[in-house]
């Protein structure tokens, strides 16, 4: 993420009213590190997706939209080095 999105994030954070339960579990969630989080296989994904777009996920728009998802980062590189020289 870019500086400028990480400031329109921060400040979006702030502006939520969360309670100090949410607060700590937002905080785990950014403090956790990357090996922590699970893996997903493709089956998972697929699974997670149907659950949440329910009778949408049926219809050819659903399958377009989720194969779209699927590949998104498909052209782009892991590790986007940013260049302020420019």
């Amino acid at each position: 993420m870019t500086t400028f999105a990480l400031n329109n994030l921060w400040t979006y954070l702030q502006g939520l009213s969360l309670s100090q339960s949410d607060r700590e579990w937002l905080a785990n969630k950014l403090i956790m590190p990357k090996e922590m989080t699970p893996e997903l296989s493709a089956e998972e994904r697929k699974t997670r997706f149907l659950r949440m777009a329910g009778i949408w996920s049926e219809t050819e728009e659903g399958e377009e939209y989720y194969q779209m998802l699927k590949h998104r980062n498909d052209g782009r590189p892991l590790n986007r080095e940013i260049n302020l020289d420019d």
